[in-house]
């Protein structure tokens, strides 16, 4: 499977991304994702997303899947 290698908390970030129509700013991630306030270091998300990106281009070397804006993180479907 494309995906064994990715952690549940991956897995978890991309549908919540993939569902969500607007992007996402890191203090929504971590209520929805991560089920954490604002008390979780904002540094965990973004880690998070690095390492989920870097799998994504190793593995089907797309650098465009997740993107990320003034307001937050997407998925721009036009790319997918």
């Amino acid at each position: 499977d494309q995906f064994t290698d990715l952690t549940e908390r991956e897995i978890n970030l991309i549908i919540f991304l993939k569902k969500s129509k607007l992007p996402v700013n890191i203090n929504e991630l971590q209520k929805k994702v991560w089920k954490y306030g604002s008390d979780l270091d904002t540094h965990t998300v973004e880690t998070h997303i690095y390492r989920l990106r870097k799998k994504i281009k190793e593995k089907f070397n797309d650098e465009k899947f997740i993107l990320s804006s003034k307001k937050g993180y997407f998925i721009d479907e036009k790319e997918q």
